[in-house]
């Protein structure tokens, strides 16, 4: 297989719905929710933009009631993650790929499966505190100061882990709401669900992909046909927000 000489992969994954099969969240967290239709609401607003995804995480935690940690760690174990994404850890390794995984959701979670899964990736999300009283708060460690909307920066995590001067190349893999901003500075998209409809929508070449192993196999191609490059608008964005533009 040819690859390309100086071209870095540096992969960038969403968690919920992405790297893992279904959405963790509400697989284990959500089941704290007594009162669904509250949830419901507040999951439409959040998709029509009308709160911010910092006041829907919060908004979300108020809504939780009798949380046990037992058995969120029990809801937890019965999760898992897209069938083939320890063979693409794999072959990211195998090619010095760097991989990191970029979430809205919570270090408990995503740290348990990854862990489970003998899987040691870099991972940035937000921090889930459980108070003596049994009450759940959250933290954003990774938040942009000038951007009250997002609790993980993900593009800012894609910048500051990709060198473009080093001939790196980045890659976003996501399928959501929570998605939309980093790929707009990805120079390669992989995307599904609401993520594929909002590149459609707003011109951003994407690969549409189903598993990882749809994934695995294009970049197999791109490698082959020497077509792993910069995409020129992602990254005159990326420059202008190293400069303070």
């Amino acid at each position: 297989m040819k690859l390309n000489a100086g071209k870095k992969l540096k992969i960038f994954c969403d968690f919920d719905g992405t790297t893992s099969k279904n959405d963790v969240w509400l697989n284990s967290l959500g089941k704290f929710i007594i009162d669904k239709p509250a949830h419901n609401d507040l999951i439409e607003k959040f998709v029509a933009g009308e709160i911010s995804t910092r006041e829907c995480i919060k908004m979300e935690l108020d809504l939780i009631e009798n949380f046990d940690l037992e058995l969120f760690n029990e809801y937890i174990s019965q999760e898992q993650l897209d069938p083939y994404f320890t063979e693409f850890y794999n072959f990211c390794n195998k090619r010095n790929y760097g991989i990191f995984i970029v979430s809205e959701g919570f270090d408990k979670y995503i740290q348990k499966m990854l862990n489970d899964n003998n899987l040691d990736i870099p991972y940035y999300c937000n921090i889930l505190n459980i108070e003596t009283d049994g009450k759940l708060s959250c933290s954003f460690p990774h938040s942009d100061e000038n951007c009250t909307h997002c609790g993980v920066s993900k593009r800012n995590v894609l910048i500051n882990n990709t060198n473009d001067l080093d001939g790196e190349v980045s890659v976003y893999i996501g399928d959501g709401v929570t998605d939309y901003c980093a790929v707009n500075y990805a120079d390669i998209v992989f995307a599904k669900d609401k993520l594929a409809s909002y590149c459609w929508k707003r011109n951003i070449t994407y690969f549409e992909f189903k598993t990882f192993f749809d994934v695995m196999n294009k970049i197999e191609k791109l490698e082959t046909k020497n077509r792993i490059k910069h995409r020129q608008e992602a990254k005159l964005k990326r420059r202008d927000v190293l400069m303070g533009g």
